[in-house]
């Protein structure tokens, strides 16, 4: 299962930035504290990214 996942993480039908690739996967539903999202992050530097998208999500 894994191997999904992270073919996930790297697939994308067109070009976009990691940013909207890391929203993308969220909105999907996909667990912002499973390993891969703080991989993908911290690979991308997008740290205060997932903060605010997740500070959205609350409002």
């Amino acid at each position: 299962m894994n191997e999904i996942n992270d073919a996930e993480l790297g697939r994308s039908n067109k070009n976009t930035t990691p940013r909207d690739h890391l929203q993308h996967l969220l909105n999907i539903g996909w667990n912002p504290q499973s390993p891969l999202i703080q991989k993908y992050v911290k690979e991308h530097g997008l740290r205060q990214v997932l903060d605010t998208l997740l500070q959205q999500e609350k409002t």
